[in-house]
């Protein structure tokens, strides 16, 4: 099973470093014209990169899950099975969230995006950045309890 987790964490590293490296961008490259050419460049890529890591993350999790009888915590009492329980529903907005950025980002790359586009887009980046911090947190209180 420890090969599982270094995969789950190895995907992990890949998936938030890349979120945070991308929000990072958003923030500090203040030019349009430079955030255009940055996210046109990167941006496919990136987007099926993180997919990549994505569905590594949530194959591995499930496993995990499964081996160390998680699943079975849903719906009891205690510290361990309420963090279980909030790290899979913020996975599973954090599914949701990236879902829709990238419906949003692949049907729209190369054109000019309406108003709720751009927001539906940005939001989804914010929220993707934010679960992850979150996910995080949950992943290691689950492994102390552990």
């Amino acid at each position: 099973m420890t090969w599982i987790l270094y995969i789950h964490i190895l995907a992990a590293c890949s998936w938030i470093g890349g979120s945070i490296l991308l929000f990072a961008l958003g923030v500090f490259l203040k030019d349009p014209a430079t955030q255009e050419a940055v996210y046109g460049a990167i941006g496919p890529f990136y987007g099926y990169f993180e997919t990549v890591w994505l569905v590594v993350l949530i194959t591995t999790g499930l496993i995990m899950g499964e081996y160390y009888h998680l699943f079975g915590l849903l719906g009891s009492q205690g510290d361990l099975a309420q963090a279980v329980e909030i790290k899979l529903l913020l996975v599973v907005a954090l599914t949701i969230a990236t879902i829709v950025h990238l419906i949003i980002a692949f049907s729209t790359h190369k054109k000019t995006r309406t108003f709720y586009q751009k927001l539906l887009s940005r939001g989804g980046s914010m929220a993707i950045f934010l679960l992850n911090l979150a996910i995080l947190w949950f992943a290691m209180e689950i492994r102390t309890l552990l």
